[in-house]
């Protein structure tokens, strides 16, 4: 077992580095390139890449009939919902910003387990989930009262803020549908699902056209999003949120953030302001208390039990 566990450890958190790392590839292919059918492209390609993988070594393609809804709706959170805005947002904001309002993730994912899953939050986990909100809202703010009030956000910090959310509801149904189809089968479906449903949409909108030419660059990128940030980091994402479970996985998104600013300073010219810095800070300080909750109350309780002792020591 601990095997197992450092295994899907080394898996979560390769996700993570390969996600943090991914906006600014998705930010080179979307100068030339439209998200909705570059969204469903990548994910149509992922799946067909791994049924055939399947249909390979022998594994049973179709899911058990319970199994449907959940990786529909997977499908349509992870492609439509997640991706979608993503990529859209990356066209009106930075790649630091996005990551950033990413690691908000397991703050929400805790938040949706009280609501859908009816688990009980720690105190500790609603001061964490209250940082990481009032960090989110002065990182999309840039720290101006008048923005608040005035809800005047950037368009694309509010995508990804849609996008987040999304991935907090696939964290949820990646553990219900885990009991019924493999990690690979799950990511598979979903992404054939997803990409068709959302190239459904964008064929009925008029938005579904093909570019002619892209450059090296693009394409590189593009070979990365599909191969790497999708068939690597969904892998390894969901074998590895298998055993160590969809918390404790999704505190290794903290990274994430860090990666990606350093990839959009040194690749993408952009600069990292206070309002960042400060928002970034809040988050992640609140998605630490969200998600390491027990170890703070027990070393908290620890150091009060040795306070006492020292000052009855003191009065005796």
């Amino acid at each position: 077992m601990p095997k197992n566990i450092s295994a899907a450890t080394l898996m979560v958190l390769s996700a993570c580095i390969i996600w943090g790392a991914q906006p600014m590839f998705v930010t080179f292919v979307v100068r030339e390139f439209d998200p909705i059918p570059l969204v469903s492209i990548r994910y149509f390609t992922v799946g067909v890449v791994l049924l055939a993988a399947l249909a390979y070594s022998g594994e049973k393609l179709l899911p058990p009939r319970k199994a449907w809804l959940p990786l529909f709706l997977m499908g349509v959170l992870s492609v439509g919902g997640n991706n979608v805005a993503q990529f859209t947002g990356l066209q009106y904001s930075t790649v630091a910003n996005l990551t950033i309002i990413a690691s908000l993730t397991p703050a929400v994912t805790a938040l949706l387990s009280l609501v859908l899953l009816h688990e009980r939050l720690h105190k500790l986990q609603w001061l964490g989930i209250a940082a990481s909100i009032i960090g989110a809202v002065y990182l999309i703010s840039k720290g101006s009262l008048s923005t608040i009030i005035n809800l005047n956000f950037n368009f694309g910090d509010i995508l990804f803020c849609v996008s987040m959310v999304a991935w907090a509801f696939y964290t949820i149904l990646v553990a219900q549908v885990s009991k019924y189809v493999s990690a690979y089968s799950a990511v598979a479906w979903a992404g054939l699902l997803g990409s068709l449903t959302t190239a459904a949409y964008s064929i009925l909108t008029g938005q579904f056209v093909l570019p002619y030419d892209l450059s090296a660059l693009a394409w590189g990128s593009y070979f990365y999003v599909i191969f790497i940030g999708s068939l690597v980091g969904m892998l390894f994402w969901n074998k590895g949120i298998r055993v160590i479970g969809p918390s404790q996985a999704a505190v290794f998104m903290n990274l994430m953030p860090l990666v990606g600013i350093i990839c959009g300073i040194a690749f993408l010219d952009e600069s990292f302001y206070t309002s960042e810095a400060v928002g970034g800070a809040l988050i992640i300080a609140g998605v630490y208390l969200t998600t390491q909750y027990r170890l703070l109350a027990y070393k908290l309780a620890r150091y009060l039990v040795k306070r006492r002792r020292q000052k009855s020591l003191n009065d005796f």
